[in-house]
């Protein structure tokens, strides 16, 4: 069912949803959530899988940016 998801997408080039309802007509006793799985998993093996975002540093983990913030701010310790 993969393949034909992964066929779906990079030959036909059709929308992940218009894949997951095309593998009902093609795998007629498959449920809902095993088509959406493949499309799923086709999704990755065609695009790839999706970047992990990565968060950005904060200024404040700079000391010398922490310790202007608390200057800045009235901080005392």
């Amino acid at each position: 069912m993969i393949d034909k998801a992964v066929f779906l997408l990079r030959e036909v080039r059709v929308s992940r949803e218009e894949a997951v309802h095309a593998l009902a007509r093609y795998f007629h006793g498959a449920a809902f959530e095993d088509r959406l799985r493949c499309v799923h998993e086709a999704w990755d093996i065609v695009h790839g899988p999706a970047p992990i975002a990565h968060a950005a540093p904060s200024a404040l983990a700079n000391a010398g940016s922490f310790a202007a913030a608390h200057e800045r701010h009235g901080f005392t310790d």
